[in-house]
């Protein structure tokens, strides 16, 4: 049964009453994608949770930042995340088995809420003070490896979906659903055991100023150029390769580089999937060699 009241319960548990947020909807029919930013009194209007819904109901899927985001960009890019609200790991295959892992560990807290984004996938939070972006992606990443959650969902920058709206990604669509538990309970980093190791930033700071903008139309007109990846033709190499050139050569964000290359993974043979393309671009940040903003210091 859909409860219309939903999205507000997630918005008013998970967020401070003056947080800024990312909304993202995505067609996977066609394609086309849409992001806000607002505040959550915005979002938690009326007339706008009447347009997600009218979206939804056009098999639309709905997302929201699991973390609070600059008032003053446009995205949700590590970079403008400007308060850590949650602890988050994703499990898209085991969900029931994570969940008992996750109660059977000792060390952790209880999650302040789960959400069934379809049958046996879980978004699993816990609600948190006090950590900057390092700490907390450095503790999902462990906790990611150590609950056997997906490992590339462990960036501050995630999404989750917005209880009380369809999961559209498979047929036929799922309600999405939360579990809440004990909301009120702030956790701090003493709650947590510690990282055993701090990750570096993602985002390398490049040493001259570029405007963000010009970065992307750089790099969406190098991507206009390129060929497509065609399975058998080394196909997963030239992608890798071009992920490269994005995060590295471009120095573009994380979701930067994934909004860019939706055009052009769509000419690919066989297009790749989301969850894909997310783990060649955290490759290409983690293993490519090219200096961040090469191509931006070549072009200038």
């Amino acid at each position: 049964m859909i409860e219309p009241s939903a999205p507000l319960r997630l918005l008013r548990a998970g967020y401070a009453p003056d947080d800024w947020v990312a909304v993202f909807l995505k067609s996977y029919a066609t394609g086309e994608t849409c992001q806000r930013v607002l505040s959550i009194p915005q979002i938690s209007r009326p007339e706008f949770l009447a347009w997600l819904r009218a979206r939804n109901a056009r098999a639309w899927n709905v997302y929201v930042s699991v973390n609070a985001v600059s008032p003053q960009g446009r995205s949700r890019s590590r970079q403008s995340v400007m308060a850590v609200r949650h602890v988050f790991l994703e499990a898209d295959e085991d969900g029931p088995r994570v969940l008992a892992r996750t109660a059977a560990c000792g060390d952790l807290p209880p999650p302040s809420y789960v959400l069934h984004s379809s049958r046996r996938r879980v978004h699993v939070f816990w609600r948190v003070a006090g950590f900057d972006i390092p700490r907390v992606e450095a503790l999902q990443k462990q906790l990611a490896r150590e609950l056997k959650t997906d490992t590339a969902a462990t960036s501050c920058s995630q999404l989750t979906r917005l209880p009380g709206l369809f999961n559209h990604k498979r047929q036929p669509a799922e309600l999405v659903t939360m579990v809440y538990g004990h909301v009120g309970r702030v956790y701090g980093i003493g709650d947590f055991p510690a990282p055993k190791l701090r990750v570096e930033p993602t985002i390398a700071v490049v040493g001259h100023k570029v405007p963000a903008d010009w970065r992307l139309e750089r790099a969406r007109r190098y991507l206009a150029a390129l060929p497509p990846a065609i399975a058998g033709s080394h196909g997963d190499l030239h992608t890798f390769r071009v992920c490269c050139r994005l995060v590295r050569g471009f120095a573009l964000d994380d979701d930067e580089a994934f909004v860019l290359l939706q055009e052009w993974n769509a000419r690919c043979l066989p297009p790749w999937t989301d969850r894909e393309l997310e783990q060649k671009i955290a490759s290409a940040r983690r293993y490519g060699r090219e200096p961040i903003g090469g191509l931006l210091e070549a072009q200038r």
